[in-house]
């Protein structure tokens, strides 16, 4: 992906989006050929997807850019050409759209638009969000959900959410309500982002893959179960959550979390940071007004009970 797209400002790294990781050619019961994660649009030109199937694992392909009216709209020219590439090749791919949201229309407008332009063999879609527009009055957590709801509406399959390490923790994006959390930064070290996991990485721009000329984005996979299943055509499914406190002493946090001082988890009630590997005694559970579960704690805070999350002992 063209890197002007992706220059977020001031110390943020520039950042498109696919992952691509090779297998083999049957298209109905692929092997994994390569390793490289890498993102393609209509800049890498004409890509010959049988080379680039030995050296690729998976790929995301870019389907628009903003809405009519956006100073940088356009329809990804490539987005059919890429995507029948890549599955007669029988590379795993997702699609991804870049966001220039303006309002909570708009936003909306765009997922439409985003679904109805995607291929029928995408195993997932991702929320490209990393620029906000001049004319956006409202939050940027705003225009997400609205985005995340239309989709949510017009398909199972799991969602996921880009952005750049310094724009996610400028503008406070929440991942929770994702199927996976996708950040860039091109350094050595790895992104952190408050209260995310980091499932895969963008750390260059400048990567190689056969089959391609010139450069392209590359990640690293950081949770290799949570990617696996957005290429597994796994649907979005609703939380799995503990409900009950018997013969429970405490739970072993799985992920990164936060305390909370009331169950309904606004960024307001938000407190202290649990780690992962962290255990913790419990003294209750809670449903609230969304039917979500929550362990009270025996400092009388709450944190989630959801079984992707934490453990009990």
């Amino acid at each position: 992906m063209q890197i002007k797209f992706h220059k977020l400002g001031a110390g943020l790294a520039a950042a498109a989006a696919v992952l691509a990781v090779g297998i083999g050619l049957s298209t109905t019961n692929a092997q994994a050929a390569g390793s490289k994660v890498a993102d393609v649009s209509q800049y890498q030109g004409n890509i010959n997807w049988t080379k680039a199937s030995k050296d690729l694992k998976y790929a995301i392909i870019r389907v628009q850019h903003g809405s009519k009216g956006d100073a940088g709209y356009m329809v990804d020219s490539k987005r059919n050409v890429n995507a029948n590439g890549a599955y007669k090749a029988g590379v795993p791919f997702g699609q991804y759209m870049f966001a220039e949201f303006t309002s909570v229309k708009d936003a909306r407008q765009e997922a439409k638009d985003f679904y109805k332009r995607s291929n029928a063999h995408t195993k997932f879609f991702a929320l490209d969000e990393e620029k906000r527009m001049p004319s956006a009055t409202k939050s940027e957590q705003t225009y997400v959900n609205a985005w995340l709801k239309t989709m949510r509406s017009l398909t199972d399959k799991p969602l996921i959410m880009y952005a750049g390490e310094y724009y996610a923790n400028s503008h406070k994006l929440d991942f929770s309500k994702f199927d996976g959390s996708w950040i860039a930064k091109y350094s050595s070290t790895k992104p952190k982002v408050a209260g995310t996991s980091i499932d895969l990485w963008q750390y260059t721009s400048t990567g190689r893959v056969s089959g391609i000329s010139g450069n392209v984005d590359l990640n690293k996979i950081q949770n290799n179960a949570v990617v696996k299943s957005w290429f597994a055509g796994a649907s979005h499914t609703t939380p799995s959550y503990y409900k009950s406190v018997k013969n429970v002493t405490g739970i072993k946090i799985d992920k990164n979390v936060y305390e909370y001082n009331s169950t309904l988890f606004t960024k307001g009630q938000r407190s202290t940071k649990l780690t992962a590997g962290k255990k913790v005694a419990v003294k209750a559970i809670t449903k609230n007004s969304k039917d979500a579960y929550r362990f009270q704690l025996n400092n009388g805070k709450y944190v989630t009970a959801n079984k992707a999350f934490v453990t009990t002992y």
